[in-house]
């Protein structure tokens, strides 16, 4: 190798064990080098004891779930024996090699290639080198991203190497990158020098002017101009160095046997695809000797099972230099030779056809729906997108395309979604057809926050008042009423919701409990929660099913209910939580976080997604998570960033009419002025979620903020206006309050009523023990409790109770409540000792959920299984965090964290 020996060294560096993961990245224009780089790269590691593991993307796999993923394995499939049972059956399903028909958990398939490879590294180092990933397929590169985000503690090496000049989306932005630059001009004139036949004079001169110092073009320039005595016409006008380089290989594909021709084209439609296979696409009576040209000219490589080209352009430039009939008849043949395998078939045959026809179409569709078994949504949608394209019946088109745009919401490409939806759209289809397609619509503009467009396209005009609401179709609407808190559409779907209810009674389908407890869940809320337990419980729910069930969970105030349901969808620690569903899950398990006291996780949950919404990515999935993030930071004491935030939710959430989240916003700005000590902005934001006359502005979140909204009433001279308001909501909720409504409601009485009798209202609330299930909510409570026994002149209790208070607050982390706990405290009699500062919570928040674990006596395989971790990092962590936490045995952490105030 001539030269880039500053690149070789930023290589070792980024794969050194001392690297905190050892990974690197590089990108490049085609024929700059990278392949050599990652090659030489994986030679030295091998002659070194390091494992390689080694995959090349080609655009003719692209579409093919884990193919990518199952080429880089396959050297070590054998040990899939010795993974837990989970991983193994996800792994299997994954590669269609499972027996399960369920769709094989991502998370936990993705968990199992890292178990996987952990095990392959605790007998020496392993190195993982992909090349040319802009060409393998989406869900080998989720999994890769997942790998490169927990390589901390493994003796594994991940190097990729991409086309172009920008990181791929799905490499985290910490794995270190070189662009991987042109060689200098000496150097490239020492290339040149050393080529068998090396141009002088003026050729030379142009040459090295037109290569710019890319290697490849250098080697093949100097061959080219050696083989006919000038470079390959270039026009007029300069072309890129691609463009001359994929002339220079055409002209050298011109020049051989025509049966290599013909040969190297099958091979070129038919990369990825087994030799004997390719082999039996060419015309009767070929061998293997008809490459034999084409090696010996230096474009391709035979193996045992396999044929290579020397370089990708190669491969573009003999499938793009023959005319459509020679491509065509080439994919044909090795569709035919392909009946054992349907998915690479299906594409073949797609390549093949440029008109519509229905067997390929459908082909398609089934390589889609297999893609989805096996948990491949992104080539699913590809899948179906070009089966609509294909199909000749303009009702099945539109079928497939709102199948599609469903596909795309799941997967967060929200701009696609809403493109296949406006193309689904058929003024004269199919009634029942286009009602599915109309509603698949309303979800769309939904979650890009057009509540009112999107429920005229659910439930359109039309639509006769007391008309019964399909279910699923009735599922989208009632979302989007919660949403938007309009209550012109609540009461249109009402008496729908009604008929179909006097139909069929109270169903316990997942969606039907959803419609009736979201909207009216004062009145249906008891009867739903009676069902919920059956029905969160029963075996086979899809991923739908458990989102919607975890949010009316959390409707319902069933919070650890919601937590699970949630949490089996998405996780934090999965790098595609963010966009399942526009990141909506992603928020809703967060919030259920928030609400349960485990902020940590929350705000784990919801900083990737705030960044899109700081970015510019405004969904409904993003502005809900920036109105969490608001609410931790509130909470937490960021008052400065809570404010801002808040105000960039409102800004954006106002307009739309999405009132739910307008709401959230308004309460994190009011918390966030309660921590500044800032009142007034307190009332003005609290005041905003009730109406004129102190009815709730939301149907069901402003009832919530009723007890804030008293306290920040009476302190601003406003009581009057906050006992409307609870009289109102009062009248709302009924007999339909939840443990945490009623403890709210209790509270807002307690500040409300005359100062000798608001002890009844505190000892109520704080007798039912359910409460504490809020802890912030329980926290409020103590310590407004322990401020009126104060005044009543009821130190003894008043310290009790303050001290409750602060212990609670300091161990959710609410600083500025904690703060104020103290001075009452104080003022009390107490003597208060500055807050110790913890171990544990000095700890990042994976570590600390690590400890947590490990303190319940889990195993590291246990905490890993939880936590999407190798047993091998979780050992690492617990490594790192015994001399921070002051213990040398497992067996302390549960005294450390028992110690913990909360806990």
């Amino acid at each position: 190798m001539i030269g880039r020996q500053q690149e070789r060294a930023f290589i070792a560096a980024a794969l050194s064990p001392r690297a905190a993961a050892a990974s690197v990245l590089l990108l490049g224009e085609p024929g700059v080098g990278k392949t050599l780089l990652l090659d030489t790269a994986a030679d030295e590691a091998a002659r070194a004891g390091t494992r390689v593991l080694r995959v090349r993307g080609n655009a003719a796999e692209a579409e093919l779930a884990f193919a990518g993923l199952h080429q880089l394995l396959l050297p070590v499939l054998d040990g899939v024996d010795g993974l837990p049972v989970r991983q193994r059956a996800a792994l299997l399903g994954a590669f269609g090699m499972g027996e399960d028909p369920a769709p094989p958990d991502p998370m936990m398939m993705s968990l199992a290639v890292l178990t996987l490879a952990s095990q392959v590294a605790s007998t020496g180092p392993l190195l993982l080198a992909v090349d040319d990933a802009q060409w393998l397929d989406r869900g080998s590169c989720q999994v890769l991203g997942f790998l490169a985000r927990r390589l901390a503690g493994e003796s594994i090496g991940l190097l990729v190497a991409a086309r172009g000049a920008h990181r791929p989306d799905w490499l985290d932005p910490s794995v270190p990158h070189l662009v991987v630059p042109a060689l200098a001009p000496a150097e490239a004139e020492e290339l040149l020098s050393a080529q068998p036949e090396p141009p002088v004079g003026p050729a030379r001169r142009q040459v090295l002017a037109t290569a710019a110092g890319n290697p490849l073009a250098l080697v093949e320039l100097a061959r080219s101009a050696a083989r006919d005595g000038h470079l390959p016409a270039a026009g007029p006008v300069p072309v890129p160095v691609t463009d001359l380089l994929e002339r220079t290989f055409a002209a050298q594909v011109g020049e051989l046997p025509g049966a290599t021709r013909e040969a190297l084209l099958v091979a070129a439609a038919a990369e990825g695809v087994a030799l004997a296979d390719v082999l039996a696409a060419l015309p009767p009576g070929s061998r293997t000797d008809v490459w034999q040209p084409a090696e010996r000219a230096g474009l391709v490589r035979l193996h045992a099972d396999r044929i290579d080209f020397r370089h990708p352009l190669v491969r573009s430039a003999v499938y793009g230099a023959a005319p459509f009939a020679e491509r065509r008849s080439a994919h044909l043949a090795l569709a035919e030779v392909l009946a054992g395998d349907p998915d690479r078939r299906a594409w073949q045959l797609s390549a093949a056809t440029v008109t519509p026809e229905e067997p390929v179409a459908t082909a398609l569709e089934a390589a889609a729906l297999r893609a989805l078994g096996r948990g491949a949504v992104a080539e699913a949608l590809a899948g179906l997108e070009r089966a609509a394209h294909l199909h000749p019946v303009p009702t099945e088109r539109a079928r497939l395309r709102a199948t599609a745009a469903y596909a795309a919401v799941v997967t967060g490409d929200i701009a696609r979604a809403e493109a296949l939806a406006a193309q689904a759209s058929l003024p004269d289809g199919d009634p029942d057809a286009q009602r599915w397609i109309s509603a698949f619509s309303g979800l769309v503009e939904m979650l890009i926050l057009r509540m009112e467009r999107a429920f005229r396209l659910v439930v359109p005009d039309e639509l006769p008042g007391s008309a019964q609401i399909d279910a699923g179709v009735s599922t989208i609407a009632t979302g989007i009423v919660y949403h938007s808190g309009i209550p012109a559409q609540r009461e249109r779907v009402r008496p729908m919701l009604a008929a179909r209810a006097a139909d069929e009674g109270m169903a316990t389908h997942p969606f039907h409990l959803w419609d009736t407890g979201v909207t009216d869940p004062y009145l249906h809320g008891n009867t739903v929660r009676g069902h919920l337990p059956a029905v969160t419980a029963a075996p086979g729910l899809i991923p739908t099913e458990k989102h919607t069930l975890g949010v009316l969970c959390m409707v319902l105030d069933e919070t650890e209910t919601a937590i699970g349901l949630l949490g089996e969808v998405v996780n934090p620690q999965w790098e595609d939580a963010a966009d399942f569903h526009a990141g909506t899950t992603a928020a809703d398990l967060a919030l259920a976080h928030l609400d349960g006291g485990r902020w940590a996780d929350a705000r784990l949950g919801v900083e990737r997604l705030a960044d899109r919404f700081l970015a510019g990515r405004h969904n409904l999935g993003t502005v809900r998570a920036l109105a969490v993030l608001a609410t931790l930071c509130a909470l937490t004491g960021e008052s400065e960033n809570a404010r801002r935030h808040a105000a960039a939710v409102l800004a954006v959430t106002e307009p739309a009419h999405a009132l739910a989240t307008t709401v959230r916003a308004h309460r994190a700005a009011a918390f966030a002025a309660t921590a500044l000590g800032d009142h007034a902005a307190a009332h003005r934001h609290l005041r905003a979620l009730f109406d004129p006359a102190g009815a709730p502005l939301h149907y069901h979140l402003s009832c919530y903020a009723v007890a804030d909204h008293a306290a920040a009433a009476v302190l601003t001279g406003h009581a009057e206006e906050a006992r409307t308001a609870l009289r109102r909501v009062t009248a709302e909720v009924g007999d339909g309050a939840s443990a945490r409504l009623r403890q709210i409601l209790l509270r807002a009485g307690a500040l409300l009523a005359e100062p000798a009798a608001a002890g009844p209202y505190f000892r109520q609330a704080l007798e039912d023990p359910a409460g504490q299930r809020w802890p912030f909510e329980r926290g409020q409570l103590w310590l407004e409790y322990g401020e009126w026994l104060r005044r009543q002149r009821q130190i003894a209790d008043a310290r009790s109770a303050l001290a409750k208070a602060r212990e609670i607050f300091e161990g959710l982390g609410a600083g500025p409540w904690a703060a104020r706990a103290e001075a009452e405290l104080r003022a009390a009699g107490v003597a208060v000792d500055p807050a110790r500062q913890s171990a544990l919570r000095s700890l990042t928040p994976q570590r600390q959920r690590i400890v947590r674990l490990a303190a319940q006596g889990l195993t590291n395989r246990e905490i890993g299984e939880r936590l999407f971790l190798s047993p091998r990092t979780v050992g690492t962590h617990l490594y790192q965090a015994f001399p921070v936490l002051g213990v040398t045995a497992r067996g302390q952490l549960r005294d450390v964290v028992e110690r913990e105030p909360g806990d």
